[in-house]
């Protein structure tokens, strides 16, 4: 089994912190939210975490002393993928205003926020590439850069 990396173990560390920080979370009695408006915050703190993992390794790749080749692909992380995925179905739900109105509780949103950084953390070294059509796992796929045509 592969040994963790420093951002890793900061990440595992973060995660049960962040959970607990949900239940202090100031919601009031009636919060309440419809699907495209907790499908939005879902997706946005996905995001959030790529972004955060993203930066660690921006700052580590700028005082390496070698980097590695970068090289361009038509692919798109899967945790940020599914991140934009949800903001644009949200955006249509929502402009639909589609649903009832949902009662956001601590009991609920506690697990749910440590449900999402988990899968989060264990999407993070996927990558979806559509020319040619795969779901594979890289590792550190931060010197990959994206293109939209080869």
């Amino acid at each position: 089994m592969p040994r963790l990396t420093t951002l890793e173990k900061v990440e595992l560390s973060a995660i049960p912190v962040a959970t607990l920080l949900a239940w202090f979370a100031p919601l009031g009695p009636a919060f309440a939210l419809k699907v495209g408006g907790l499908i939005t915050a879902a997706s946005l703190l996905l995001l959030l975490q790529g972004f955060c993992r993203d930066i660690w390794l921006w700052l580590a790749d700028r005082r390496a002393t070698e980097n590695p080749a970068p090289h361009s692909a038509q692919c798109l992380c899967v945790e940020s993928a599914l991140g934009l995925t949800g903001i644009l179905a949200a955006a249509g739900l929502t402009a639909c205003r589609f649903g009832p109105d949902i009662t956001v509780t601590r009991l609920g949103l506690t697990p749910t926020v440590g449900a999402i950084l988990i899968a989060g953390f264990l999407l993070k070294d996927f990558v979806f590439e559509w020319s040619p059509w795969r779901i594979y796992r890289a590792k550190d796929h931060a010197t990959l850069q994206f293109r939209w045509k080869k």
